[in-house]
């Protein structure tokens, strides 16, 4: 208890934008997250880590409310900026907003570059042809794309190649100006040029967003982390600032 007490309090040294108090998860009869308290500081990128099987997906999508999707149970609280996301007076679509999920397959949506990157702002209510053309190429130079792209803007999502397309499913997440990303393996599909490409943006991106990554590999968190979580079986073990830990 009393080393759990000490790394809560290192944690704590920097600027939390999102926390977790005794957070539980079940699927079923399955206890997926057993009391997790986890702090994740602003602007930096915190990697998730742990065996397969032990939470982490499923700690990253509480973060933004998608395991209610998935018809999980859910007790504890998560905090957003002090604010309860699970609280009956919070909005999941506001939430998901402000907290942008990226999958571990890139998952470009069946239309256009120029739509894809769009599509949240569209649904948000924005028409303004100027101001969604201004967003489309912000976001994709953000992403280090719109180089590439500028001339097939109006080309199927699905002719770019597998890390472009995950490049562009950042460029979409970012477009509707969300203050975290979460990032679930988001390279484990990628050759180690376009791994490099996304890790290289993840380290710039950081200056302005919060980045949290679930990974597998070891070096890449090494790499990347400014903070680190690990869990294991369910139960966050240590968390703290990634030089320490590491």
């Amino acid at each position: 208890m009393q080393a759990k007490k000490t790394l809560l309090r290192r944690a704590l040294e920097y600027e939390p934008i999102l926390r977790s108090e005794r957070l539980n998860v079940w699927y079923g009869r399955v206890h997926a997250l057993k009391d997790v308290d986890v702090i994740i500081p602003s602007k930096r990128i915190t990697a998730i880590m742990g065996p397969s099987g032990c939470g982490k997906s499923t700690l990253l999508k509480a973060f933004n409310r998608l395991l209610e999707v998935e018809g999980a149970r859910i007790e504890g609280k998560v905090y957003f900026r002090g604010v309860d996301i699970y609280s009956g007076s919070a909005d999941p679509n506001a939430i998901r907003r402000k907290i942008g999920m990226v999958f571990q397959k890139p998952i470009p949506l069946p239309m256009s570059i120029y739509d894809n990157v769009a599509y949240g702002l569209r649904i948000g209510g924005v028409k303004d042809r100027r101001v969604l053309d201004k967003a489309v190429r912000e976001n994709l130079e953000k992403v280090g794309l719109w180089e590439e792209v500028r001339d097939r803007l109006r080309d199927s999502a699905f002719n770019l190649s597998g890390g472009q397309q995950q490049r562009l499913c950042i460029a979409r997440a970012l477009a509707v100006e969300p203050e975290v990303l979460l990032l679930d393996e988001p390279t484990s599909s990628l050759d180690p040029a376009s791994t490099k490409r996304i890790e290289d943006l993840l380290i710039r991106l950081s200056r302005d967003y919060t980045i949290v990554v679930v990974t597998h590999n070891v070096h890449q968190a090494m790499r990347l982390a400014e903070h680190a979580v690990f869990i294991f079986e369910g139960r966050v073990v240590e968390q703290g600032e990634a030089e320490r830990i590491f």
